[in-house]
């Protein structure tokens, strides 16, 4: 049974893109590519929002390829990559189909709204939150607000060099 993960960064202000949807400001942060391959490795399936999707594609290229990728969105998507395809549909269902894939784990990537939504349904397992010693003063929040609240219990911290702290935790 395949494991639902959200893997991602934040200032300690609590934002992961800046005002203007970018996250050039994690690029001096070597530390952020650590475990990167490890990580990425066990990763069958990537789950993401249209945003996070489209900003992945921004550039042309496509840094995951030869992976399954579900975009959830309310509209279909053109000119996709191989692999990719739109999640039109209940995104418990989904959920639910993503645990019996075969091929290994599943990457929630974000943004925000798609990590709170699986968040709400309780179907993420692990959140690595990767804190970045930066105040943006205002951007995308890591999480938006709930209704709903989720315990999350500490599996394992780290410290880099370069003042990033790791939060491993289990939720649920």
């Amino acid at each position: 049974m395949a494991s639902l993960r959200a893997h991602l960064a934040a200032s300690v202000d609590g934002f992961i893109a800046d005002r203007d949807g970018s996250v050039a400001w994690l690029a001096p942060y070597r530390s952020l590519s650590e475990g990167a391959e490890a990580f990425l490795a066990g990763i069958g399936t990537l789950v993401m929002g249209r945003a996070t999707y489209e900003a992945n594609r921004a550039g042309g290229g496509w840094p995951y390829g030869g992976r399954r990728c579900l975009v959830v969105t309310s509209r279909t998507i053109d000119t996709a990559p191989d692999g990719v395809e739109p999640w039109l549909g209940d995104l418990a269902m989904l959920a639910e189909e993503l645990r019996e894939a075969p091929g290994g784990d599943v990457w929630v990537v974000g943004g925000g709204k798609a990590i709170r939504a699986f968040l709400d349904l309780g179907a993420i397992d692990y959140l690595d939150l990767f804190v970045v010693p930066l105040l943006l003063g205002g951007g995308r929040p890591l999480f938006l607000p709930s209704e709903i609240g989720t315990r999350l219990s500490l599996l394992t911290s780290t410290a880099y060099p370069d003042g990033i702290v790791r939060l491993s935790y289990r939720a649920g």
